[in-house]
């Protein structure tokens, strides 16, 4: 590995260090004076297990330059981008504890090429260059959270889900969108590591502390926040010793309001060789409607969601570094993250009281040209509420240690260890209430906004409007642990062209044990007594046509599940059953050899990289296939039976031939390009093979909903691509830059979401059909695009406008794969969580103690999943959207300085359709969070 060179603490104090800050770093946070740090390049600091080395050229530590503030970032930024051996960007907190936002899927949606996903109002996920298939990496090493049978939470199955870690906590993060062979396998569109700090870093003491408030004004809460890190190093008789602790504390609040339009489904009009309708629901439907003989859609009712919650980070990150002697130097380091989600709900929703929808006769309806219901009035409506709870407690904890030696002035030896312990809980609780079906149902869903009323003879208030109720809990928790070792060694060369060759071996063994109960049902003997009138006027900030205020199970009681099951007389937990458990293993031996070469002497001066990695990957997966039916006693009163099971248990082995090739040519001293090859492969997650599927029977008041489960497919094949990247990089001022970059990737064996119609039919004779979410291998997929970035300081501006810059990127995208609805409207599909076109624009400005930036992010369309529930097989979209967030931070003084930030400050609202955008499903808009931060550090 290339390594710092070893200096004494004495030296160490008298040098000045940079801060190694990406272009992304400049959008959110403030510009306190950055911390002591060596800028160094990308991927020496995976490789050394986070610690980083110099770099040379403009902005490195040889000429001098005391970096501080944005502008001193910004050519931080050009350095690395420019100096790395391979493709790379970088976010690196501008201070300690200060990441350019709170939410570190955030941040890195300013970097060109990366789009995020949301989850209740919050980054949760991060796509490169159109893929999911992202690799997350602690210091070099794995990091991951933990997970369960098909349902995979909110990021990539096997990846760190970015909402867990506390920002506060990280030094920086980098992002290798084509790496080379030295870099661990397993993703198909880049690496993301995360970076933490190591007492090295510092000269000496150091001291680090913030508090801030953070208010949602949707939800009308404001939630604390606190960090603080100590770190000092010592010369002593057995050689210099740091220490560095660091912790984090960071409390959310949120609310998501959501209208939904419930799925479509188009009549079946036909009849039989006696002329009877086949379908007399759908016959009689039409015939109301007077379209007999024209296609005709409805959809099968309407609702809204007021989802309430709150998120809870806890982070602590200690290491110790020991420098025995100026040759030797081992850290060790536990690293753990403690993450609480919970959300509890209001959800209130009309449906048919039987198989159909009934138009109201003589009621005005209106159609869109290929038949889609978009107005209307229906008679023979169920009104129906739910009060639901979900929590989910995730814990990481990472052990690692890691040791360098230089054994000579040309050879460096590095060794790592590391232990993974993560584990993840999760309670599902759902109190249900169904009406007697005798409502009216007015419904608009054209335009931006759904529209809808009810109404009941009794009034939707009454409780006398429901008739039955029910209850669901669901309880599950996954284990995962993961043991690797690593050895690896650099030789450097003195002259000719080859300048080292860098070889390495690991060795990984990650285990999975997954638990779940499955859904059990409670059929309740009367509607319970624990009722409140809930107002619904603030909904959607007031800006929707809905009902103003509806009848619901007591919200107060939902929030505690034991609470819950004591209000309706159920005593005990949903069981775990032994053939609820699944379990998944794998093992990967792995290889490789880089040789780093550099032809300064050709007309046209090359440098570059080229490699191969070898790898053995061992997979087994056993689970079981579960169904659960119902037993009616003499009062008709439905309870959980029985369960029978099968044992699914399979194993694979397999081997991958991993080449990659880096070239850079330097056209003038500020212009160069870059060449970029590379063959990655992407294994399944040990979630995705999960063959566990648990089939629960509905019951007697759930029967004409939509039931729907998942699982696993243990036969899937790992996914691998061809990758190729050309880019052009100018560099035309020590703050200015203008960069482009294509790339084509190759995918075959693409996984794909996938969801199939099963009819179960249980012991009591009662049949269901589920739409079962699985994945497949579909056939193969490209992905192929472009990237434009720029960034400048207008120096040239008079007086305070020197202060103004701009930043900007924009991403196209380009992708296709099969639609699994090849029967239907839709054939081919873009690859999920794809935008075509995404763009980000910063206006910054930086002048004395003030700096302000105002960042705008849109993306365009994507999939959002290739077939959604109940959609006919549809695949299901989001509409075009954009965000607006800003920050201003003053400087107090060098060690003390106030932020503010705001984030959706437009108040956007999300939108999402079934395939075509006469079919709307979900309108969704969330909080605008303000937060105010002072940071104190010596």
């Amino acid at each position: 590995m290339i390594m710092a060179p070893t200096v004494s603490a004495q030296s160490n104090r008298k040098r000045t260090m940079l801060v190694r800050v990406s272009v992304a770093a400049l959008v959110f946070g403030g510009a306190s004076p950055a911390f002591a740090q060596a800028v160094a390049a990308p991927q020496d600091v995976a490789a050394s297990g986070g610690q980083a080395a110099p770099a040379t050229g403009p902005g490195s530590e040889a000429e001098g330059i005391v970096v501080t503030g944005v502008r001193a970032s910004l050519q931080s930024a050009q350095a690395i981008k420019r100096n790395s051996d391979q493709i790379v960007d970088s976010i690196v907190a501008e201070d300690i504890g200060k990441l350019p936002d709170r939410n570190v899927a955030e941040a890195l949606q300013r970097i060109s090429g990366i789009q995020i996903q949301r989850q209740y109002g919050e980054g949760s996920s991060v796509a490169i260059r159109g893929l999911t298939q992202v690799r997350t990496e602690l210091n070099g090493r794995d990091i991951f959270t933990a997970s369960g049978g098909g349902g995979e939470g909110t990021s990539p199955p096997g990846t760190l889900s970015l909402e867990d870690v506390p920002s506060e906590l990280l030094a920086g993060i980098d992002v290798y969108k084509n790496p080379a062979s030295d870099l661990v396998e397993d993703q198909l569109s880049g690496t993301i590591n995360f970076r933490t700090r190591k007492p090295f870093d510092f000269n000496g003491f150091k001291i680090s502390g913030s508090v801030s408030g953070t208010h949602s004004d949707l939800v009308k809460k404001t939630e604390p926040s606190a960090s603080l890190m100590v770190s000092d190093r010592w010369n002593t008789g057995i050689g210099e010793i740091g220490v560095l602790v660091s912790a984090s504390y960071q409390h959310t609040a949120f609310r998501q309001d959501t209208i939904s339009t419930e799925p479509f489904n188009t009549l079946d009009t036909s009849v039989g060789a006696g002329g009877a309708p086949n379908t007399p629901a759908d016959y009689a439907a039409a015939q109301t409607l007077g379209r007999l003989g024209q296609t005709t859609t409805l959809a099968h009712g309407t609702g809204i969601g007021e989802v309430y919650g709150d998120r809870r980070r806890f982070g602590i990150d200690a290491s110790v570094q020991w420098r025995p002697s100026p040759t030797l130097e081992f850290t060790a380091e536990v690293f753990r993250n403690d993450y609480k989600f919970r959300f509890d709900d209001y959800s209130y929703f009309a449906e048919p009281a039987g198989a159909q929808m009934s138009p109201k006769p003589g009621a005005a309806f209106t159609f869109a040209p290929n038949g889609d219901v978009q107005s209307g009035t229906y008679q023979n409506i169920a009104i129906a509420a739910n009060t639901s709870l979900e929590t989910r407690h995730s814990r990481v904890t990472d052990y690692s240690l890691h040791g360098k030696w230089s054994a000579s002035p040309h050879l460096t030896i590095t060794a790592d260890g590391q232990f993974v312990d993560a584990n993840t809980q999760d309670v599902r609780s759902i109190i249900g209430l169904n009406g007697v079906g005798d409502g009216t149902l007015t419904q608009t869903i054209s335009g931006n906004t759904p529209s809808f009323s009810i109404s009941t003879p009794e009034g939707v208030t009454n409780p006398s409007s429901y008739n039955a109720a029910f209850y669901l809990d669901d309880l599950n928790h996954a284990e995962a642990k993961d043991k690797t070792a690593r050895l690896d060694a650099e030789y450097k060369f003195d002259d000719g062209i080859l300048k080292s060759i860098k070889a390495g071996f690991r060795f990984a063994n990650r285990s999975n044990v997954y638990s779940d109960t499955g859904y059990r049902y409670t059929q309740l003997s009367s509607v319970p007594t624990d009722l409140e009138t809930v107002s619904l006027g603030s909904f959607f900030r007031g800006d929707a046509s809905i009902p103003s205020q509806g009848l619901f199970f007591s919200r107060a009681t939902t929030r505690d599940y034991n609470a819950t099951r004591a209000a309706l007389g159920i005593t005990t937990a949903a069981p775990y059953l032994p053939s609820g458990t699944s379990t998944q293993s794998q093992k990967t031996y792995a290889a490789y050899a880089t040789a780093f070469f550099k032809a300064e002497q050709l007309p046209l001066p090359i440098d570059g990289n080229i490699g191969i990695r070898f790898i053995r990957t061992q997979q087994a997966v056993a689970g079981y296939y579960q169904q659960t039916g119902l037993i009616t006693g003499a009062d008709g009163k439905q309870v959980t039976g029985d369960t029978t099971s099968n044992l699914v248990d399979f194993s694979t082995s397999y081997n991958s031939w991993l080449p990659s090739l880096n070239l850079r040519a330097h056209l003038t001293d500020k212009l160069q390009l870059r060449f970029a090859a590379s063959k990655n492969i992407s294994r399944p997650s040990l979630s995705q093979l999960n063959p566990a599927l648990t089939i629960t029977e509905p019951g007697t008041a759930q029967i004409n909903q939509e039931h729907d489960t998942s699982g696993g497919n243990p036969y899937l094949k790992p996914m691998t691509s061809k990758n190729f990247d050309l880019s052009a990089e100018w560099y035309f001022s020590h703050t200015g830059s203008l960069t482009a970059a294509a790339f084509y990737k190759q995918i075959s064996n693409y996984i794909q979401t996938g969801i199939s119609p099963r009819t179960v039919t249980f012991n009591d004779g009662v049949s269901a059909q589920y739409q079962v979410t699985s994945y497949n291998n579909v056939a193969d997929a490209t992905v192929k695009g472009f990237e434009l970035a720029y960034q400048q300081f207008f120096d040239f501006l008079p007086g305070p406008l020197k202060g103004l810059g701009v930043q900007g990127n924009f991403t196209y995208v380009n992708s296709n794969a099969p639609s699994p609805a090849t029967a239907g409207p839709v054939h081919d599909v873009s690859l999920e969580g794809l935008s075509k076109y995404n763009y980000n624009i910063v206006g910054i400005y930086e002048r004395g103690p003030i700096s302000t930036r105002i960042a705008y992010n849109w993306r365009s369309e994507f999939l959002v999943t290739t077939s959604g529930n109940g959609s006919g097989n549809l695949p299901v979209f989001q509409k075009p959207f954009g965000q607006l967030d800003a920050s201003i931070t003053y400087n107090v003084n060098p060690h003390v300085s106030l932020t503010a930030n705001g984030v959706n400050l437009l108040n956007t609202m999300t939108s999402t359709y079934y395939g075509i955008e006469t079919r709307p499903r979900d309108a969704i808009v969330t909080d605008r969070r303000i937060s105010l931060a002072a940071r104190v550090t010596f």
